[in-house]
């Protein structure tokens, strides 16, 4: 063939059925041995074919279109996002990552514009005859004549309203991919910025699909619909004053994960508020698109106000007295910690190890305030390992910023149960709710609408500002799951707290190891919470951070032998190594000694009753609901028959309880047995038992007298420990006592209660035994780390006893094989490494459940 012009052009191509493309233009299409190719159009003998598309008007396709048949125009949709985009580029994205987008787009001048018209064009793939036949009655009238040709011969053939075999997402991959190696952009980088535009509802796409999306001509169209797609980005690249693209330097354009994440988590969020226009406002195609594009301006950022996801800003002083001066002289833990965040010269993190009751969370809150301003970042997340403690760290929260008596964004809780918890307060209106997406993946096999629609009405804590919820929230942002990249901008801007880190299982660890090292390349601060934290697991946390950071693999150094505690961590960007600095404990803390004593299983019961009625507050912890619910049931039987004046009240609380019902117990627990003041003070009984599992040492500021615990593995002891006479209420209080129960030695076997070892590993809770079965007491906080680092450490610290051996190796290689296959079922779901070379498809790779924050079942009926 030879090359011609005009409005009729037939090939032939080998393995291909004739196609008759109407219209085009120089550079849509290339026609070979396989099929069309994006570029330009070559006939079988190597000629070069132009064709024209006939003054097709751009705001012929439709982009909504609704029930009615008044369409909003695809390029109106474009000019909405692209807007959108702009407003948000200092919103959502953080400052490292915005720099990253600066440095990758600088080479063309004005990266911002580039950035916003590039989000703006996410659905050019809706340009196709696939895509536009789903409202046939709109896009035939609109596009004129050959666009109809197309879209009733295919429409014909699979039928009216008929789901499309390409997805647009996949399209947009293909047309933009075409039209930026034609502007100049180097392969690689056009494929990057193709696909962060095309996987805008979730899924990256990969190179296998983009192929066989740019070999289905029946789908895309060809060049007559390559040809109006490139008026259509051109369009809005005049419109929204941008200079021509060819004569730019997008051969430099070159992008780091960081953008990467930054541009794929920016289109996808600013799609979803851009599509938040009812069908009424649809405005045809008719429309003139500067003055569409001036009011678009005004629109837009209404709703982005809305949203109330403008950053928070720390007052000037941020120091712990400023932030809460009625606190007194804070604890030697919270200044140390304010004096490291004072010194840092970069991002970093910061690992604080300090018993229950030094005040760890409102450190991490000043700290967080101090890095937020230093830095220029948005706000901060919260991570906490339960829905009870989120909803205390949430109240925490709320108190400091009343205090500052400045207007704050408002504080997002993320969890399951979060309405439950905050149904009864008075919160003020949120201007978001009458945002919702509509049409957002309308040839999709999923809902768009509701996918979207639950970032706006549950998710969008992670987005906003100032946000505190379960860990399993942050832990998402590891998953290789949909939308990941939104998540991993949405923390881009945060200090991110996570407490409680010693409690993680193996699979969680797992996830979290990979979670810091992106956190670290994107220079998100982070800061850690422990009371009992392994000194090798403290190495492997720093480590992962500082890896990311460094964009290098984390080093495999063995951690100190001996770590102070209490003690204060950290590094930044700026140093070469990990400080540590060793701190006293709060006078609360400083030496106390907690007698131990052991009860029978079948006795436990009869003393905490007995500990009950001599006027004391009981807590009686478990491992497993089952054996809460039993104690409680024996409890109740023998409180009943005691006069009716000496009756302790009685308590349950566990994750199983109904919602409302566990609500309404943790309320009563935080009023009656929690932080002091002269309120809860008259509510605290003069004797009580308080029955629970683990619900109990996560977080909750509750204060007992005495307790009695089933046998756990170290750390959840301490914690519980913790627990035991935890805030100072004046008066005679009882020698601090901890009886340990659910445990029986036998000859040759430690025999603990039955599915107990499905709770704890049997390896652990046999060092835990090996350590204490020979101890009256233990002295807190001097002997804390080195008994965590006795059981967490190498084997060969901790000796077996004798006539443990057989069950001791046994059961130690049940926990090799179990680590090893979590590890790996954790390793099957997570994000790749942060590499300078990653590729953005690899995020969403077999993309899994966004649930899969926890492998046990036993803890994940309170994760969420």
């Amino acid at each position: 063939m030879r090359a011609v012009r005009g409005s009729l052009v037939v090939s032939l191509s080998v393995g291909c059925r004739p196609e008759v493309w109407c219209g085009g233009s120089v550079g849509a299409g290339v026609v070979g041995r396989k099929g069309v190719w994006p570029g330009w159009w070559v006939g079988l003998d190597g000629w070069v074919a132009g064709v024209e598309r006939g003054g097709v008007d751009v705001r012929g396709g439709w982009g909504k279109a609704g029930g009615g048949r008044v369409p909003h125009p695809l390029i109106c949709h474009a000019l909405d996002t692209a807007v959108v985009a702009e407003g948000l580029v200092d919103v959502l994205v953080g400052p490292h990552c915005r720099a990253e987008l600066d440095r990758a787009f600088g080479p063309l001048g004005d990266a911002v514009g580039w950035v916003s018209v590039l989000c703006g064009v996410h659905d050019l793939g809706k340009l196709s005859p696939t895509f536009q036949g789903l409202r046939e009655d709109i896009a035939a009238p609109a596009m004129g004549p050959v666009a109809a040709g197309y879209i009733r011969r295919l429409t014909r053939w699979r039928g009216p309203g008929a789901r499309t075999d390409c997805h647009h997402g996949l399209l947009t991959a293909v047309h933009m991919a075409r039209i930026l190696k034609a502007w100049g952009t180097v392969p690689a980088t056009a494929r990057t910025i193709a696909w962060a535009l095309g996987g805008h509802h979730g899924v990256i796409p990969s190179a296998a699909s983009v192929r066989q999306a740019r070999e289905a001509v029946g789908d895309h169209g060809g060049p007559w619909w390559a040809g109006v797609c490139d008026d259509l980005v051109r369009r809005v690249v005049a419109l929204w004053g941008l200079p021509e693209p060819e004569g730019l330097a997008w051969g430099e354009v070159r992008l780091s994960p960081e953008a990467v994440v930054a541009l794929a988590g920016l289109t996808s969020v600013s799609d979803w508020i851009a599509s938040a226009r009812p069908e009424k406002d649809y405005v045809g195609t008719g429309v003139e698109l500067a003055g569409y594009l001036r009011q678009a301006r005004w629109d837009e950022a209404r709703k982005i106000e809305r949203l109330a996801w403008r950053g928070w800003r720390p007052p000037r002083e941020t120091g712990f007295r400023a932030l809460f001066p009625l606190e007194g002289r804070p604890h030697p833990v919270q200044e140390a910690v304010e004096t490291v965040v004072g010194r840092m010269r970069g991002s970093g993190i910061v690992v604080v190890a300090a018993p229950t009751g030094e005040g760890k969370t409102k450190a991490a809150l000043q700290a967080a305030a101090t890095l937020v301003r230093r830095f220029g970042l948005r706000g901060f997340y919260v991570a906490m390992p339960s829905r009870v403690t989120s909803n205390q760290a949430f109240d925490a929260v709320e108190q400091l910023l009343a205090g500052l008596g400045e207007k704050a964004p408002p504080v997002r809780l993320l969890h399951s149960a979060a309405g439950d918890y905050l149904k009864d307060r008075r919160a003020p209106a949120d201007g978001a709710e009458g945002l919702r997406p509509v049409g957002v993946d309308v040839d999709g096999q999923d809902d768009g609408d509701g996918e979207a629609a639950e970032w706006f009405a549950h998710k969008r804590g992670l987005l906003a500002p100032l946000g505190v919820g379960t860990v399993d929230q942050a832990l998402m942002a590891a998953l290789r799951s949909s939308h990941v990249f939104v998540r991993l901008a949405g923390l881009s801007g945060k200090v991110v707290v996570f407490d409680e880190v010693h409690g993680y299982d193996v699979h969680m660890s797992t996830l979290m190891d990979r979670l810091l090292w992106w956190l670290g390349r994107l220079r998100v601060p982070v800061v850690l919470l422990s009371a009992t934290l392994p000194a090798r697991r403290q190495h492997a946390l720093v480590e992962s951070w500082r890896a990311g950071a460094a964009g290098r693999i984390p080093l495999e150094v063995e951690a100190p032998a001996a770590q102070a505690y209490p003690r204060v961590a950290w590094a930044d960007t700026e140093s070469d190594a990990v400080e540590t600095v060793g701190v006293e404990a709060s006078l609360l803390n400083s030496d106390r000694t907690v007698e131990l004593v052991r009860v029978g299983f079948e006795a436990r019961a009869a003393w905490a009753v007995e500990q009950a009625s001599a006027g004391r507050c009981v807590a009686v912890v478990h491992n497993l609901v089952r054996h809460a619910v039993e104690a409680h049931e024996q409890i109740l039987q023998r409180v009943e028959r005691l006069p009716v004046e000496e009756r302790p009240e009685v308590f349950l609380l566990h994750a199983k309880l109904l919602q409302a019902e566990r609500a309404r117990v943790e309320a009563e627990i935080r009023a009656k047995f929690g932080r002091p003041d002269d309120r809860e003070e008259d509510l605290r009984p003069r004797r009580a038992i308080v029955v629970g599992t683990q619900l109990l040492e996560e977080g909750l500021d509750a204060d007992f007298d005495v307790m009695v615990s089933s046998v756990a593995p170290i750390d959840s002891l301490i914690q519980r420990m913790g627990r035991i006479q935890r805030h100072d209420r004046g008066g005679s209080r009882p020698p601090l006592l901890l009886a340990l129960t659910g445990v029986e030695e036998e000859p040759g076997k430690i025999a603990f209660p039955r599915y107990t070892t499905n709770v704890y590993a049997e390896a652990i809770l046999l060092r835990t035994w090996a350590l204490l079965r020979g101890r009256d007491r233990v002295c807190c906080p001097q002997e804390v780390q080195h008994l965590v680092d006795l059981v967490y450490g190498p084997d060969e610290l901790l000796a077996c006893p004798e006539g443990w051996e057989k069950q001791w190796a046994r059961a130690a290689e049940q926990l090799g094989r179990s680590i090893a296959r979590k590890e790996r079922g954790a390793e099957a779901v997570r994000l790749p490494q942060p590499r300078d070379d990653v590729q953005l498809w690899e995020l969403t790779a077999k993309a899994t459940s966004a649930s899969r924050t926890r492998q046990e079942s036993y803890r994940r009926d309170d994760a969420r």
